[in-house]
């Protein structure tokens, strides 16, 4: 793992474009075409990580399964072939389990158990890292109290202190005590912020959040995924009372780097931006 300095050095050396290229995340390509321009993105630095999936079932299909040899021939390129050799980053939702298959999160958060739901998220990790993986888009830890909302079992359920408690765990588990080490897993804090408040349970819906429940209710499992040492958010879909959270100056900058003291990246949920 770089250093900051190393880190620093490595950004002077790079064109804009290649700096574009490292904010670019692709899917799995759908044919030899697009895998022909694929690979040639990984020559010219044009791509800084790809997400093992290409459809909504997030790769639990047979046609979207890990395939290793597949995703190590784009990693030849990158490391080998491209100007700075810059290793592409490999990303999953591994949301409850890879290979086994743990209770959903609203189950996990049910049992009141944080050091079995780390357990758990630690087994996950050692498995999910075996084959290739660096980073999972999971823990979710919308706070949610609306049972209509069709993702609500993806999170920890209604209770601000019971999301705090699942969110450290689950980060805990993925990254243990070394992200450097080969089964740790960079985890991802979703949905933030306030996705869970979807207007009538309806996804990808407006929300309408008070700054009291926003603050009480919705930003303490966020608060605890950064204080835990979670390396990365990921932005939701909706707008906050009209401002849309993907391009919040206010909600990534001020909100979640500057007060609740996150120094990680930030990146989107599939196309928000």
């Amino acid at each position: 793992m770089m250093n900051k300095e190393q880190i620093k050095e490595l950004i002077s050396k790079m064109s804009l474009r290649e700096k574009i290229g490292q904010l670019n995340q692709s899917a799995k390509a759908k044919d030899a075409k697009v895998q022909a321009k694929y690979e040639e993105m990984c020559r010219n630095g044009e791509m800084g990580s790809m997400i093992l999936a290409g459809t909504s079932t997030a790769g639990n299909t047979d046609e979207f399964k890990v395939n290793t040899e597949y995703y190590n021939e784009f990693q030849k390129i990158a490391v080998n072939e491209s100007r700075l050799g810059i290793p592409l980053i490999y990303g999953r939702d591994v949301i409850h389990g890879h290979r086994t298959v743990f209770p959903i999160p609203l189950a996990s958060a049910c049992s009141f158990n944080p050091e079995l739901i780390q357990s758990c998220y630690r087994a996950t990790a050692v498995e999910a890292t075996a084959e290739g993986i660096h980073w999972t888009f999971s823990p979710m830890i919308d706070l949610c109290r609306d049972p209509r909302w069709g993702r609500i079992i993806e999170g920890p359920g209604e209770d601000p202190y019971v999301g705090a408690r699942f969110a450290k765990a689950a980060v805990k588990g993925f990254q243990g005590d070394d992200l450097s080490a080969r089964d740790s897993m960079v985890a991802c804090a979703k949905h933030y912020l306030g996705y869970g408040f979807s207007e009538g349970g309806r996804d990808y819906n407006t929300t309408d959040i008070s700054g009291y429940t926003l603050h009480n209710c919705v930003l303490p499992a966020f608060r605890a995924a950064v204080n835990a040492g979670c390396a990365t958010v990921m932005s939701s879909f909706n707008d906050i009372n009209g401002e849309p959270v993907a391009a919040s100056e206010y909600y990534i900058k001020e909100l979640l780097h500057k007060e609740l003291g996150f120094e990680g990246f930030v990146v989107s949920d599939w196309a928000a931006v």
